[in-house]
């Protein structure tokens, strides 16, 4: 029965387009079945197939950028995302951290809380599902900040072979190939091959990436299912840094002067998983994927060059028991969690520099009295260091959504997790900062080895009435941990997990017209880990701050006529330390107690118009503003030129088999950053230019 009513949705969604904007969503993430928002206790955004059709399907910074709550820039161009949800992930130095960040529902996150989005291919997403605030109930480790899932092509839902290929300035191009199918019977199968490139805007940032996946779907009876997912993926970025102040405002297309200025990534990525899925009653719904995954990169970055990968394996079941209790209908859900990261990286000397007399040497070679300028090639020298890390998770979890009445629904969850970090470490060099960098041979190597664990516990309470059945209010309690990067624990091995606890009420009215959300929200996290210096001028990490983040979020959807949507959001932020206070190398204390939060503004907003007419017709335009943020922790200095990026995109589509489309972001080439800071401690900057006006002609073509 359910392969039929599959093969039958099948056929409606051909026949009848979709609308650009769904008003009424639902989402599966946030409580890990699937529920209208109307009814899920907390703050989520849901980003549809149709939506995600309507950018250029480049970078994933386009699909989140507009969102409340989220600030979704790139520094880097290509995979590069700086995603910040509530203030998680605002310490970050690259990537994405304090984020539980799922492809497909496979967590991509390691276990010390970093993401690499160079996994997610923007071309092959239908869905992306958004939970800000903490989840660490449901999700574990790393969610103290949110949780993101990028949800692919599906083998049950495409069917036919659509070939796909845009051309852009600065040498950029992005192509896809993608096939789906059905053997007649129970097997669905679909692969896909997409490529994208860039010579870029800027100096030393080329970008080529070339991604594969194959799917496998099996409806082994009316009630069971399996599906298996193989992609590869290799990407290369060049990684041009950041400006001083005086670059930025004379010529932002340069590269970084600083002395590390042959950075980059250069990645390879293998990822399986497999999901099977059994109704094994009316009441008792079986779920369970098992996944591995293999990456390795080529890392050139500040000081050394690492050279290392990881080899990740895990397992994610869960029962869903539809029950009874106290004569009210209840879904009890439980489930295991448990992964394996085995990882090794060596790091080595850069090689070729010129030494601060101009001369060209072995950068091994600089002293003191010579200190290295810069590096003149990205290939390694001598080993700097060697590096093994055995990390473990294991978490079991169980929530109770019970209706006590037809009105309110109320989810009580609680977890329970253990990580675990065995870091083994030998180095043979070290860098030294002052007065200039220069490597140093250490006399003996060392050794070093620490291990850790913390067991963690995660409740959760949400509650929903539903005034009316498309008007609902919503009020939650929620927790999450990040644990320490191993860079930060190897520094102190006594290191803490810091906690984050949020207190949040917010509303949801939808009609076929109308669809209205809003959010109040305060979150306190404890015993956050914060750098500082000790009173020899060695970096140190401890636990020793503390913040509130205070916030409002409103967004909201007007069908204006068929086809043709108003929209638009609104974010209010006061997020401030508590208690942060931090000593510099040369013994300098500064209290940044009391301090708001470096790179949040204080406000954001974004208003779009989207629409497809009758005749094929489809456009959007976007108008994205950040209010004005402190540059340091210090605040001395606020920045306030991320204003009115407006970006737009026209294009025709044929019923399901043609498309075409021009799209063009920054339209009116406005120079602005996409992060600007200033050290705390110096007048130096650290500046990351937005990129100009681009443009992209896409076509795509359903045989």
């Amino acid at each position: 029965m359910r392969k039929y009513l599959l093969i039958s949705c099948l056929i409606s969604s051909v026949a009848f387009p979709q609308e650009v904007i769904k008003l009424e969503k639902t989402q599966i993430t946030a409580t890990r079945v699937e529920r209208p928002e109307l009814e899920i206790p907390a703050g989520v955004e849901t980003v549809t197939k149709d939506e995600i059709e309507m950018e250029r399907q480049y970078n994933t910074s386009e699909f989140l950028e507009s969102l409340p709550g989220v600030q979704a820039t790139t520094k880097n161009g290509g995979y590069d995302v700086r995603l910040i949800i509530r203030g998680g992930g605002l310490k970050a130095p690259y990537a994405v951290r304090e984020i539980n960040i799922l492809l497909d529902g496979v967590p991509i996150t390691d276990p010390d809380g970093l993401t690499r989005l160079d996994f997610v291919d923007p071309q092959l997403l239908e869905e992306i599902d958004v939970v800000k605030g903490p989840n660490s109930t449901l999700y574990g480790a790393n969610s103290a900040g949110g949780v993101v899932n990028f949800i692919t092509i599906s083998p049950f839902k495409f069917q036919g072979f659509k070939v796909r290929a845009g051309y852009g300035n600065y040498g950029t191009y992005m192509s896809r190939l993608l096939y789906g199918g059905n053997d007649g019977g129970n097997l669905f199968y679909n692969a896909s091959f997409s490529y994208r490139k860039s010579d870029s805007w800027r100096e030393w940032n080329r970008f080529e990436s070339f991604q594969t996946t194959a799917k496998l779907g099996w409806m082994i009876d009316e009630s069971s299912s399996l599906e298996t997912t193989v992609s590869f993926t290799k990407s290369d970025l060049q990684l041009p840094g950041s400006l001083t102040k005086e670059e930025f405002e004379t010529d932002p297309t340069q590269q970084t002067s600083s002395a590390w200025r042959r950075s980059g990534r250069y990645s390879r990525i293998f990822f399986w998983s497999n999901k099977y899925t059994n109704e094994l009653s009316d009441n008792l719904t079986l779920k369970s994927t098992i996944y591995l995954q293999r990456w390795t990169h080529y890392h050139p970055v500040f000081g050394r060059i690492n050279d290392g990968g990881s080899y990740v394996g895990g397992i994610d079941t869960q029962l869903e028991i539809k029950h009874q209790l106290f004569g009210k209908k209840a879904l009890l859900l439980t489930g295991i969690q448990g992964r394996y990261d085995h990882y090794n990286t060596q790091r080595y000397l850069y090689q070729i520099c010129v030494l601060q007399d101009g001369s060209v040497d072995y950068c091994r070679n600089a002293s003191r009295t010579n200190p290295i300028d810069y590096v003149l090639t990205d290939t390694t020298d001598k080993l700097y260091d060697d590096q093994k890390n055995r990390n473990y998770t294991a978490g079991i979890f169980v929530q109770e959504t019970v209706h006590p009445t037809e009105r309110i629904i109320l989810d009580l969850g609680i977890r329970f997790d253990t990580v675990r970090f065995d870091i083994e470490k030998d180095s043979y060099y070290e860098l030294k900062y002052w007065p200039g960098y220069y490597y140093s041979e250490l006399t003996t190597p060392t050794h070093e080895e620490t291990s850790k664990t913390w067991n963690m516990v995660s409740p959760r309470v949400g509650v929903v009435y539903k005034f009316i059945p498309n008007w609902s209010m919503y009020g939650t309690i929620s927790t999450g941990f990040q644990t320490p990067q191993d860079s930060e624990l190897l520094a102190n091995p006594d290191l803490d997990a810091s906690t984050t606890v949020n207190y949040e009420i917010g509303t949801r009215f939808v009609n076929n017209r109308v669809y209205i959300s809003s959010s109040i929200f305060m979150m306190k996290t404890d015993k956050e880990i914060v750098q500082t210096y000790d009173s020899n001028g060695e970096r140190i990490y401890v636990n020793a701050g503390k913040t509130t983040k205070k916030g409002f979020e409103l967004e909201g959807k007007l069908k204006l006529t068929k086809g043709i949507y108003l929209g638009g959001s609104y974010t209010y932020y006061n997020f401030k330390y508590d208690s942060f206070v931090f000593q510099d190398r040369r013994g300098n204390t500064y209290d940044f107690s009391g301090k708001k939060l470096y790179y949040i503004p204080e406000y954001m907003y974004s208003l779009y118009l989207t629409g497809k007419h009758k005749t094929g017709l489809k456009f959007r335009i976007e108008v994205n503003t950040w209010g004005p943020y402190y540059v340091d922790n210090a605040n001395t200095e606020k920045y306030d030129n991320y204003k009115n990026i407006t970006n737009l995109m026209v294009g025709y589509e044929k019923g399901k088999k043609f498309e075409v489309s021009f799209d063009v972001r920054n339209l009116f080439d406005k120079k602005y950053a996409s992060q600007y800071v200033k050290s705390d401690t110096s007048d130096d900057y650290y500046i990351y230019p937005a990129p100009p006006r681009t443009y992209m002609v896409r076509a795509s073509y359903k045989f």
